[in-house]
Formats: structure tokens, sequence, C-alpha cells
């Protein structure tokens, strides 16, 4: 065996494991590498879409209740409840006074009952009884006065709020207004306020309606989503604060990508309309999470509602697949070096061993082998 190893043409050998080993490796984390980040990019895809799909949902669900809430405020019983409270003229005094006084008023006073006993308070009451998203449902006249209700509100004087400021900023002739998710202290839930005009005989509008609607059934999309154990799903907004998740809403809640989230949203040159995308990002615990992103519509109509549906899982679930491989893969390599550094020892000796073919044998010049003969006698 030593005569053996003396006889290893080790150049040969040397040159056979530098080339061969390094290409060997460097092949196969590229290979392992590219097909981790596009299973990556693959999983993100998948849960842009996903967030995609529910913000459609949460954008269907807004505009029809916006359409529905136009439709009773145009019912006969609404539009003449808020006409006649147009014509009664009170003065601002005395709708101060009022104003201050009306949450403690006795239920059975008559402006009380005038309030709360018309045609319109009644079709609200059934409305509310019927359909538990409207929390609630008010009727104001042009003025601000409070003049239908479907449970007895704390403030007379709406003229104030910034629903009602909205809806009668659109140049006398109204426009509907949404408000963003928040919690509503008379309905006692999270919900979203829906505000329109109604119209009047003279073009303008006689008075404003508003609802209050739980946004339980708007974000059962999001709460349907399913991203597996390690994932979840929540609405955002683009500075990062949270809408809804999930779990409970803590009103000072922060999305924990929301660096990430911004930088895409205010990159240079992003395109106008709803958007889609993915990227990684490490969550609190430091496990590297991939998150898709998909934009609302609303803003475009809203721009004080810019929402986003944002969904992550963790990456290591995303990758198991490749990572499973990534075993086997390495287990290969570990047979494939072996082979290499076992053909490079053989080839190496048997081209030690083996003569040159065209190696000719030294025959000496007759002249120089005469001198050799004559200098030996």
């Amino acid at each position: 065996m030593p005569h053996r190893l003396r006889r290893i043409n080790y150049r040969v050998f040397a040159t056979l494991l530098v080339v061969g080993i390094p290409v060997l490796l460097l092949g196969s984390f590229f290979v392992i590498g590219h097909g981790r980040a596009d299973l990556r990019d693959a999983f993100g895809l998948a849960l842009a879409q996903r967030a995609e799909q529910s913000a459609a949902a949460i954008d269907t669900y807004v505009y029809r209740r916006i359409v529905d809430v136009s439709l009773l405020a145009r019912v006969p019983d609404v539009r003449a409840v808020a006409a006649r409270g147009a014509k009664r003229a009170t003065s601002a005094a005395e709708i101060a006074d009022l104003d201050r006084r009306f949450a403690a008023i006795d239920l059975k006073a008559p402006m009380v009952v005038e309030v709360l006993g018309n045609a319109a308070s009644r079709y609200f009451t059934d409305i509310t009884r019927a359909d538990p998203i409207y929390r609630e449902l008010l009727l104001t006249d042009r003025e601000g006065r409070l003049v239908a209700a479907s449970n007895l509100t704390s403030d007379y004087n709406q003229a104030d709020e910034d629903w009602w400021k909205r809806v009668m900023s659109g140049g006398g002739q109204g426009e509907a207004a949404v408000s963003d998710v928040r919690w509503d202290d008379s309905a006692r839930t999270y919900a979203m306020e829906i505000s329109v005009p109604v119209p009047g005989d003279d073009g303008r509008p006689a008075g404003v309606l508003k609802a209050v609607a739980d946004i339980r059934e708007m974000l059962a999309s999001v709460a349907g989503i399913d991203v597996g154990s390690g994932g979840d799903a929540m609405v955002v907004r683009r500075n990062g604060s949270v809408v809804f998740s999930r779990g409970a809403v803590d009103p000072r809640a922060r999305f924990f990508a929301e660096a990430g989230l911004r930088e895409r949203l205010e990159a240079p040159g992003q395109a106008e309309g709803p958007l889609r995308f993915a990227f990684s990002a490490p969550s609190s615990d430091g496990d590297e999470q991939v998150i898709g992103v998909a934009t609302c519509q609303l803003s475009a109509t809203y721009p004080h509602l810019p929402w986003a549906v944002v969904t992550w899982e963790a990456e290591r679930r995303a990758l198991a697949p490749v990572n499973s491989l990534f075993q086997s893969l390495v287990l290969v390599l570990v047979l494939t070096l072996l082979c290499v550094l076992a053909f490079a020892f053989w080839f190496s000796v048997k081209l030690a061993e083996k003569p040159l073919e065209n190696e000719m044998e030294l025959v000496p010049h007759p002249h120089i082998a005469r001198v050799a003969e004559e200098e030996t006698v």
C-alpha cells in the first residue's frame, strides 16, 4: 500500500478535487436557493390572492350597505318626517338648550314622544330588530335637529357631528359619507357609520340619515381566511394601525411589519388603484414571516379609508417541502462527494502507473558505442 500511495499522481488528484468539489457545491446551493426563492414567491402570491379576495368582499359589502341606506332614505315616511322637521322654526338658543337637556328628558316628554313615536322611528325600530347589522338608525332635518331614531340618542343637535358635516358639505346636494371603524358607545360594538342625504322636494337634502352598522359581517371574509396554525390575517390602515384582527382588537395595536408595508405602498412610481404584493419580514419574536397584501378600493372614493388586508404565515412552514428535499439533497451530495474522491484517487493512481504510449527506448549512437568499446579494451 505505501508503494501504491507513492505512485499517486497528486497533481491530477488535487486538480480533480479543486475543480469538481466547488462546482458540485456551488451548483447544489444554487439549485436549492433558487428553489427556495421560487417557493417563497409562490407562497407569498397565494397569500396576496387570498387577501385580494377578502379586500374585494369588503369593498362590495361597504358599497352595498351605502346603497341600502340610500334606499332607506328614499322611503316616503322617512322623507316626510325629515321635510316636516325642516319646516319647524327653532332658534339657535332653543336648539342649544334642548341639546343640553335632551339626554335627561323624560321618555314621556312631548318632544321625545314626537321623535320616537313617528312613522320613521317605528320603521327604524323594525329594521334594527329584523337586521342586527343595523345597530342604530337616526334621522335629522336639514338643520341637524333630531327628528327620528330607532332608539333615543344622547344628542339632539347633530349639526356639529363630522358625519353630518361631510354629508351636507357637498355643495348643497349632499353626498354619502362613510366613517372609519370605531367603537360606538351607544351601539356598544365596533361599527362604522354610513350617512346619506334624504332627498327633498326642492332639490336640496331634506335631512340626513345615519346608520351605525356592525362590522362583524363585513369582516367575516377576513376572519375566515385559512392561513394555517402559524398564520393570521387582519385589516390595517396604510400607516400600520389595525382596523380589525381575528383576535382581540386593541385600538393602539400596530401591524408588526408596518415599516415594510409603508415602504412598498409609498414606493415611487407605485401604480394607482388596488395593489397586490408580497414580502417577508420578521415578527415580534424574530420568526421570519411571508406576508401577502392587497389594498381595498374604498380609498378611491373615500380617501380617509386607506385599508389593506394582510395575511401572513411563518416562512419555515412555507418552505417545509423544500427543507425536507434539502435533507435528501445533502445525502445525495455527500454520496456524490465520496464518488468524486474515489474517482479522483483511482484516476490519479492509474495515471501514475501507466507508461506513456509514445515513450521510445533510448538507443546509443553507433559511433558512441564503438568508442565506448575501444576504451573498455
